[in-house]
Parts: structure tokens; C-alpha cells; sequence
């Protein structure tokens, strides 16, 4: 297995084009390696409600293993998503089910990865010192920098992400080094228009952001696409400066439509035309119940 990733999902509920689509970093991170050619699975819950038969059935389009994916009562986590400009804007969350205990299983699954990715919004904190004895471990911390978070969890990370868009090239430069020296062999700052920077504890090597061929529709979803396109160059030993370029042009390309990876469906049949499931027993039909 290349990468396997635990932790969040999320439904992203489009008001105004009416559309709902799956998501969420670890999600998205196993979906953009699995589209590179990569060996993936995602390891998470969904409720068992249409967003998690849509979630589970877009997994499984994509060609990332679902196994260890438990389907329980409540509701899968959502998310209200506006855009301002293609820029997306997230409004009301609720977790839903998404936050989990591993069990054993998925201990076992994880340690059978090349690389094993959870996010700083999974809730796998307590988990990681375990997570990280299995293998080598990739963890997304996203805006938190300076902040404390992630001083105890460097350690344990083979492979650090942050967003940093709003730092300039010196202090993304800083910012890499500083993670370096906690305990990471790769540190990687995405850096949105700016492009992004990787450090591999010696050298950095930069990347532009790849121009879009169209207009941009959607910006969801391209950090995570990233991600996963760098991942999957790392644990196949490209060179930095071809994976990189790589996941510029997959991060470009899930620009060009809404959603993180696609399989919307309307939001009136998955969510009763609101964020709050009321909607579709014939979908639930075929929703299976896992403890």
C-alpha cells in the first residue's frame, strides 16, 4: 500500500449550485495519490445517512479501499460552503460522526503503508506516537504556525505540511527549517498563488503555482490535491523538483471544477435541501451498519 490515510471527511454542501460533494484533507490526500497511480486507502466514519453512502461511494470510484471505513448511526460531518471570486468560504461545520478511535484493525492497515497522512482537524493527536511506530507519517498542519500546536507532534512526523500563502518566501523559508529541526525529513509549505517550498532538512526546492488552463471555478480541495500528488512522489522517490511540478498541476486542476474531487449530487436528495439530514430512505437501503 503507498498511503494510507485516517481521520476526517467531510460532506461540502454548495448552496448556491445546489450540489453536495465528499471531502475533508484525508479524504481528498488519499483520492489525489490514488488518482497519480498510487496504492491507497482512507481510514474514517460516516453516519449512516446519504452523505455517507455518496462518501463511500465516491472511495470507492476512485479506486481507494474502503475497509476499514465504519458506517454509524448519526450523521456524516458537513460542511456550508460559499465562494467569493472561486475562492471557497467555509461557513457552518458540524463534525457529525468523523471523530473516531482507531481500533486495532486500523493499526494493522496503517503499518502496511509506505506512508500513513492524518490531518491536524482528525483528532488523532493522542494516537500519533503509535501511528508513527508502524511507519513513516505525514501530517497536514494547516495554518498552524507559531501557535504551539504542533511542537509535541514534529517528532513523530516524517513528512510536515503547513499553509503558508501568507508569509513571504524568507519566513516560509524559516518556517521550514524551524519544523526541520523538530524531527521531519520533509517539510513542505503550500503556498497558494505563491506556489509552494520543500525542504528536505539541506535543500529547498520551490515550485510556481501551475497557470490554470480555464477559469478558476473552485479553489476546495487544491492544497489537499497537492498534498497527495507530493506524497505519492516522496514514497516513490521522485525528484523533488518533478513531484513538485506534479502536484502544482494537480492542485491547478482541481480548480476547474466545484468540489475537492467531484461525485456531486443534488443537495435536495442528500440533505433534504439543508445541511441537516431529513432526506431519502431508499438511499439508506443500501447503507451498512458497522460497530
Amino acid at each position: 500500500m503507498d498511503i494510507v490515510a485516517i481521520g476526517d471527511n467531510i460532506s461540502d454542501c454548495y448552496q448556491s449550485v445546489g450540489q453536495v460533494f465528499p471531502g475533508g484533507n484525508a479524504v481528498n490526500v488519499a483520492v489525489a495519490a490514488a488518482r497519480a497511480g498510487g496504492t491507497t486507502a482512507y481510514i474514517g466514519a460516516v453516519g449512516d445517512d446519504p452523505r455517507g453512502r455518496l462518501l463511500i461511494a465516491a472511495l470507492t470510484a476512485e479506486s481507494v479501499d474502503t475497509g476499514r471505513v465504519r458506517v454509524v448511526p448519526g450523521q456524516t460531518a458537513c460542511c456550508d460552503i460559499t465562494h467569493a471570486d472561486g475562492e471557497r468560504l467555509f461557513g457552518t461545520t458540524r463534525r457529525g460522526v468523523a471523530l473516531f478511535q482507531p481500533a486495532e484493525d486500523d493499526f494493522v492497515l496503517a503499518a502496511t503503508a509506505s506512508m500513513l497522512h492524518t490531518t491536524y482537524c482528525s483528532g488523532m493527536e493522542e494516537f500519533l506516537p503509535r501511528l508513527a511506530a508502524g511507519g513513516p507519517v505525514s501530517f497536514d498542519f494547516s495554518g498552524h504556525i507559531g501557535d504551539g500546536y504542533a511542537d509535541e507532534l514534529l517528532p513523530h512526523v516524517q513528512v510536515a505540511e503547513f499553509s503558508a500563502a501568507h508569509l513571504d518566501e524568507g519566513d516560509a523559508a524559516e518556517l521550514l527549517r524551524w519544523a526541520a529541526d523538530r524531527g521531519p525529513r520533509y517539510v513542505l509549505a503550500t503556498r497558494g498563488a505563491r506556489g509552494a517550498m520543500l525542504f528536505d532538512g539541506e535543500h529547498t526546492v520551490s515550485v510556481a503555482a501551475a497557470p490554470s488552463p480555464s477559469p478558476v471555478v473552485d479553489t476546495l480541495g487544491a492544497g489537499d490535491s497537492f498534498i497527495g500528488r507530493a506524497l505519492f512522489g516522496l514514497v516513490h522517490h521522485e525528484p523533488a523538483a518533478e513531484l513538485l511540478s506534479a502536484a502544482a498541476t494537480a492542485a491547478a486542476e482541481t480548480c476547474l471544477s466545484w468540489g475537492a474531487f467531484g461525485h456531486g449530487t443534488n443537495l435536495l436528495s442528500c440533505c433534504g435541501g439543508h445541511t441537516d439530514v431529513a432526506a431519502a430512505p431508499a438511499l439508506l437501503k443500501s447503507v451498512r451498519v458497522q460497530p
